[in-house]
């Protein structure tokens, strides 16, 4: 386990360091998998669902897709969320963090996978209290941050099942 020095409450004459702990999270650890039922609709649906899903998600379709195989009923891209801070507080402090990650979607008959990899962590350089912080583009080390992030890229699953059932509606007019 390593040990990590951080600034922290302001004291006279200075400031007083602040130890925590940074585990190093394994790539396994940081790989998030989620098989979802999708009852009642064919590969074809939740490939197209899927994709659909994403064009509206993202920034642009064309610029996240990797790869993709309607025959396979495969997706791969590259997405980017916005750190999900856990209060107010803490969004001051990270308001410019994002989670860069990869999504793969895989869809059969009445079921998709999600797998989400690659998952990292990403904020730019700044000057803070005359404190210069570095650029950081690098995997999730904590699990803190990892209890964070989970949550919200599994929260696409429920997402595209939901675009399924409003595009099968959508579809009757």
């Amino acid at each position: 386990m390593s040990i990590v020095v951080r600034l922290g409450m302001l004291a006279v004459g200075g400031f007083l360091p602040m130890v925590a702990a940074a585990a190093d999270l394994t790539e396994e650890q940081r790989t998030l998998v989620q098989v979802f039922d999708a009852p009642g609709h064919d590969k074809a649906a939740i490939y197209t669902a899927g994709r659909q899903w994403i064009a509206e998600n993202f920034n642009s379709a064309k610029a996240v897709i990797e790869y993709e195989s309607k025959d396979d009923g495969t997706i791969i891209g590259n997405g980017n969320i916005n750190y999900p801070c856990a209060s107010a507080w803490e969004c001051l402090g990270k308001p410019d963090w994002t989670v860069p990650f990869t999504m793969r979607l895989e869809a059969k008959d009445e079921r998709f996978r999600l797998t989400f990899s690659n998952v990292r962590l990403h904020w730019p350089a700044k000057i803070n209290a005359g404190i210069r912080q570095p650029e950081f583009d690098g995997p999730v080390r904590s699990a803190k941050d990892m209890d964070k992030i989970r949550p919200k890229l599994l929260m696409f699953g429920d997402e595209i099942n939901a675009s399924l059932v409003t595009r099968k509606a959508g579809d009757n007019w």
